[in-house]
């Protein structure tokens, strides 16, 4: 494993028993790694606490101004934001580790630095939703925050300056997370309607083609495009929920569209 001395990784959690020992133990080569917990009841803080990290605990402020808030406690201006139910795989960390040999030569002129991201669900890669690439490694001197509601958003300061990683993050590999934490609808419903207020606050409408014709597109496009036929039964109900997922995120824009 490399050992990194210019680089934070930070981890925002609550009630991540199951995961945040993994989470910890893939970036202990890191200069240090800090846990922002707010309000976990499972035992997470010891569980971290105990993997060498350091607990900082903070009510939650949001999806990205909670990993705001944890880049600012830092010593370093390089910072990793792992989720506490993601792991770094060795060869992301190796490849890392050559971005900082050599005085950091491999990141001159880089703000940000963005990876795949492989998915399980119920225990079982879903490879129709690779490469869900995700922008976690900044400079946080340069690299400019986005606004999503629902989930921390970065980008570098100008083009040119984003570069693309092949290791991987491992995203709840070995989480206990059963049936109703992905296909809950009570869950389903609470996240949906951040996504739709924050497309309707930015212009966005829903027409008649949205409703109709996107959910199948999405089925399509994870079935069909990107083979999740592949995977048979499980393959179905992903593109499956891509369908319903999608269904729903129209139907409340088209809602608040008439609501106001």
């Amino acid at each position: 494993m490399p050992s990194l001395t210019d680089i934070s990784v930070i981890i925002v959690a609550q009630d991540a028993a199951d995961t945040i020992e993994a989470a910890c133990a893939s970036v202990r080569w890191a200069a240090e790694v800090i846990v922002v917990d707010s309000g976990s009841t499972d035992g997470t803080v010891a569980l971290a606490e105990a993997a060498g990290a350091r607990v900082v605990h903070e009510p939650w402020r949001g999806y990205t101004g909670q990993k705001q808030f944890a880049a600012e406690l830092c010593r370093h201006d390089w910072v990793l934001i792992v989720d506490s139910d993601e792991e770094v795989t060795d060869e992301l960390a190796a490849e890392i580790a050559g971005l900082f040999a050599g005085d950091g030569a491999g990141l001159a002129g880089v703000d940000v630095c963005d990876m795949p991201r492989r998915n399980f669900v119920l225990g079982r890669h879903v490879r129709a939703w690779d490469p869900d690439r995700q922008a976690r490694l900044f400079h946080r001197g340069r690299a400019v925050w986005g606004e999503d509601a629902l989930h921390d958003t970065m980008r570098a300061s100008a083009d040119g300056r984003l570069v693309r990683l092949r290791g991987a993050l491992l995203h709840k590999r070995c989480s206990g997370a059963g049936f109703e934490d992905y296909f809950s609808g009570r869950r389903m419903d609470e996240r949906l309607m951040l996504v739709a207020r924050e497309l309707h606050g930015k212009g966005r409408r829903a027409g008649w083609w949205d409703v109709a014709f996107r959910p199948p597109l999405a089925f399509l496009k994870f079935y069909v495009a990107k083979g999740g036929w592949r995977d048979g039964v499980f393959g179905l109900l992903m593109a499956q929920k891509a369908w319903v997922s999608v269904q729903l995120k129209y139907a409340a824009l088209w809602s608040l569209g008439r609501e106001r």
